[in-house]
């Protein structure tokens, strides 16, 4: 942390007073009071780059952060700890890796759930009113999984069996049946976990899209929001929750096609089975997503006959050429938010810069902007969504900084994902100021 960083800390203290109280919105006492919320993910990152726990905290109280959005993303299986690591898992392992390297490498990220504990445990101690939010991906299984609830894990021949099989429902295209290995392939060629390769073999790839309307994989998806919520995650945030059902439509051209509906309706299976795992706990769970084809259909004048599932809060995030214009097409954005309102109801909204693809938001924020430039857009987008009644999440820490050409400037030289404070970027400073401003 920089020196003025620190020897702002007990001035900034000063005007941090948390305002989350209970109100009595339905299902929602604590969120819709969020005034700053920020994107740190993952929240135990700190141990790669020299920043424990505490000074984590002094970060989070500076910012006066309610919300940690995306405090933890749930990617390839997550252990209990480097001492228990299933040994059915180290076939996901880089070849030649051994044991100790993977062991040690856990260590020094502190990518598994005792450590995740550990820190949410700290955090919440010294902020007992912060509100953090798990994510977990509805668009991955891994080729070899693991249920943190029940330890077992998944070989190949049963991750497979979750696999998506558009022929579940016998569907064609141009005529053609779209076989499970044709989707498969097509998706792992586009997606970052996979890649161009050349014949398809599900046994050498590292993950599957898989079909959300397998109970299978349903339970395994919960699997890893409960072990989140275990950790003292107080939301869950599913990425991708309705990619299925929206490419099920575009493949068929038909929004009422069976498996479209049938995608829907297991997405608000898997909502509602984490709000009842909150409520077994004697806790509320909010959940949350992207604000999906329920809105943006809206917002192009088509129709998605379906209504979402029974979510808390939403996310958006804005476009490449918003971030590369340094302002929002506030047009689209007034046609969105009514969209929301009208679909979800008056719940929180969220935004943030997205990130997965070499191309993505994150990206061209990152790149293609100088540090000049990111703090003008964080100003300007943070007035314009406030104005629209969203919440933009502030970028701490967190988000993929790509590996194509563009993707020179690492945070601290080396590191593949954003920080506001790494020297290559240098955005704390107004974030600090930003948020202060809200308290």
């Amino acid at each position: 942390m920089p020196a003025a960083v620190a020897m702002a800390l007990a001035s900034a203290l000063l005007g941090c007073q948390h305002l989350i109280t209970n109100d009595t919105q339905q299902n929602n006492p604590q969120l819709s009071h969020v005034k700053v919320a920020v994107v740190y993910e993952n929240i135990n990152d700190g141990l790669l780059i020299g920043r424990d726990a505490n000074k984590t905290i002094e970060i989070l109280k500076e910012t006066c952060v309610d919300l940690i959005f995306r405090g933890f993303w749930k990617w390839m299986p997550v252990v209990e700890s480097p001492d228990n690591i299933p040994p059915e898992l180290l076939g996901l392992a880089p070849e030649n890796a051994t044991l100790e390297e993977i062991v040690d490498f856990l260590r020094r990220s502190g990518h598994y759930y005792e450590e995740l504990e550990r820190w949410v445990s700290a955090i919440k101690k010294e902020i007992p009113e912060i509100i953090f939010v798990g994510a977990v991906p509805a668009q991955t299984v891994a080729r070899i999984e693991y249920n943190p609830i029940t330890g077992r894990v998944y070989p190949m021949n049963e991750t497979w069996a979750m696999a998506l099989d558009p022929q579940k429902w016998g569907i064609t295209y141009n005529g053609t049946p779209v076989t499970k290995e044709r989707f498969q392939s097509w998706f792992y060629g586009i997606h970052p976990y996979g890649g161009e390769i050349g014949e398809y073999d599900p046994s050498k790839v590292l993950a599957y899209f898989p079909d959300i309307t397998n109970p299978d994989f349903q339970e395994l998806l919960v699997s890893w929001a409960k072990r989140q919520i275990d950790c003292g995650a107080d939301a869950i945030w599913i990425d991708m929750l309705y990619t299925q059902a929206s490419l099920l439509a575009k493949i068929t051209g038909d929004v009422n096609h069976p498996a479209v509906e049938e995608s829907i309706e297991a997405a608000k299976k898997v909502v509602d089975a984490i709000h009842e795992y909150g409520k077994e706990k004697g806790r509320y769970i909010y959940v949350g997503s992207w604000i999906g084809p329920f809105v943006m259909m809206e917002v192009q004048s088509e129709t998605f006959p379906y209504s979402p599932p029974a979510m808390d809060f939403v996310t958006v995030s804005m476009s490449n050429e918003e971030v590369l214009n340094k302002q929002l097409d506030k047009a689209k954005w007034q046609k969105i938010v009514s969209a929301i309102k009208e679909k979800y109801g008056n719940i929180p909204i969220f935004a943030f810069i997205d990130w997965a693809f070499d191309n993505s938001q994150m990206v061209m924020f990152s790149q293609r902007l100088t540090k000049e430039e990111q703090r003008e857009v964080l100003r300007k987008f943070d007035e314009s969504f406030t104005e629209m009644g969203i919440n933009f999440a502030y970028p701490v820490h967190g988000g993929y900084l790509g590996r194509g050409e563009i993707t020179t400037r690492l945070a601290f030289g080396k590191y593949r994902f954003y920080d506001a404070l790494a020297p290559e970027f240098e955005t704390y400073e107004t974030i600090r100021e930003l948020a202060q401003g809200k308290k």
